[in-house]
């Protein structure tokens, strides 16, 4: 790569990381771009890589891999509560506290999982698109993909709740219907 087409490169993400995507990617306003990350032209071409970056866009990965892994437990957990739920309700003798303990929780858990999938995605991408018009990052970057992450998990915790909340009135009306 010709030395005025770097210098031209380098020149427009000093400008990019002027601005809030300094500190959204903890690398705050020291001089320039090549200075902050401590390296040198001849130092780039041979590794071929930015250390730096290369370490926060595989923490970020591990970190979203983590929450992946920990909303199939989430789920696991959830199912095994509701369960443990329509099981007592049903032990105690009662046919008509079992049969409405079954319709109710059953919705209540429908809802908590399609609305954490639903708020995932939707905080998915309101974090990334948030990080791009506040923090100034394009497209791509760690700062990118954790404001995806976070938005993600956010949206995943507030779907669950709307979504168990919605359920459990969905399940109390299916229930009334059925039982009228």
């Amino acid at each position: 790569m010709p030395y005025a087409k770097r210098a031209a490169l380098f020149a427009k993400l000093d400008e990019q990381l002027s601005k809030m995507a300094a500190f959204g990617a903890s690398l705050r306003n020291n001089g320039s771009i090549k200075r902050t990350l401590g390296i040198s032209t001849k130092s780039y071409l041979h590794a071929g890589e930015i250390a730096g970056y290369a370490d926060k866009v595989a923490g970020v990965g591990k970190a979203a891999n983590l929450i992946k892994k920990g909303a199939y437990i989430g789920i696991a957990l959830e199912v095994a509560s509701t369960s443990l739920s329509i099981k007592k309700a049903c032990a105690e003798g009662r046919d008509e506290e079992c049969k409405r303990a079954t319709i109710v929780e059953s919705g209540a858990l429908a809802g908590s999982v399609g609305g954490g999938l639903v708020g995932a995605i939707g905080g998915n991408l309101i974090g990334m698109a948030a990080c791009s018009v506040v923090l100034g990052i394009a497209s791509g970057g760690p700062g990118a993909i954790a404001c995806g992450v976070g938005g993600g998990a956010l949206g995943g915790i507030v779907g669950g709740e709307l979504g168990s909340e919605g359920g459990e009135y969905l399940g109390e009306i299916l229930y009334e219907r059925v039982t009228k």
